[in-house]
């Protein structure tokens, strides 16, 4: 039988800090928070992986997900819906390319190619 972890039990790592040269640190951030129809309801990830891009989390008044937007204005995470006019408003100040009407859009290709990624 497997041995399974209770992953409730393992420590969180809630930063990261790093050095390049062994005598200075740097904070490792790869989430940043910016306030749209709510107090700091928009987080922004920077890119950490090869084939991604830019996205943002927008949260709902509870701190639930709405949706996930690309820095192109797709959507990102298999989520679609429209946003509201000041979390739209945030994002293009922050560079977003946010479509006409605030909606956000998943498309799924058809005959889209499989990426296999290894380590």
């Amino acid at each position: 039988m497997p041995n399974f972890v209770d992953f409730h039990r393992l420590p969180v790592l809630d930063q990261i800090i790093v050095s390049t040269d062994g005598e200075t640190v740097e904070v490792l951030r790869e989430r940043t928070w910016i306030t749209g129809r709510f107090e700091r309801n928009i987080g922004i990830d920077n890119v950490t992986y090869v084939l991604g891009q830019k996205h943002a989390h927008v949260l709902g008044r509870k701190g639930d997900q709405l949706v996930v937007v690309n820095l192109d204005g797709t959507g990102s995470d298999d989520t679609k819906g429209r946003l509201h006019d000041e979390d739209a408003a945030a994002l293009r100040a922050k560079g977003f390319e946010i479509h006409p009407g605030h909606l956000v859009t998943w498309h799924v290709l058809p005959d889209a190619p499989e990426l296999l990624v290894g380590w």
